[in-house]
């Protein structure tokens, strides 16, 4: 089966939601999943149930066969992010965000971005990149894999906050 989503960038708790859910492996099965240094190393390696009892996970294994392509960030690309935006943004993003949006930002390929953080959809909404963004809800639902999903990886959510970015940039003109 040819993969549905290509060039696919997720934040850490889209990784460790897919992972408490159960549906990881058949998600690279169907998703071309990239990652920066930062979530596959330091932000992505447990999840806790509805119990409290927490679940360890490792991504090395997953970039050493492949299934999965970890990047690092450049000062260069970090930077060209950077002179996008004011204190006010950079101050909510977390390093992993900041590598992704970092990568997808700079590269010339068409990377998606899902994220379950408002601040990455906003990103893309003020960069006018608002069709690189994808919630888990709308990607789960097109690889037959459609969960109920809680607010935050919504379609709706992804809706809201870009549009909220495209906002802040057209007062900020």
């Amino acid at each position: 089966m040819a993969k549905k989503f290509r060039l696919l960038l997720l934040d850490a708790n889209i990784v460790i939601k897919l992972f408490a859910m159960g549906l990881w492996d058949q998600f690279l099965e169907r998703c071309d999943v990239h990652l920066s240094r930062t979530i596959a190393d330091v932000e992505a390696h447990f999840f806790e149930d509805d119990e409290g009892q927490r679940h360890d996970f490792d991504l090395s294994s997953y970039e050493a066969s492949g299934a999965v392509t970890v990047f690092d960030v450049t000062l260069a690309q970090d930077a060209e992010l950077t002179r996008h935006f004011g204190q006010a943004y950079l101050d909510r993003f977390d390093p992993g965000e900041r590598e992704a949006l970092a990568h997808l930002v700079t590269s010339p390929d068409p990377y998606l971005i899902c994220a379950a953080d408002s601040i990455v959809f906003k990103v893309l909404g003020f960069l006018n990149r608002g069709e690189q963004g994808v919630s888990l809800e709308e990607i789960l639902e097109k690889t037959g894999c459609a969960r109920r999903m809680e607010w935050q990886f919504s379609k709706a959510f992804r809706e809201k906050y870009t549009q909220d970015g495209f906002a802040d940039k057209l007062q900020q003109s």
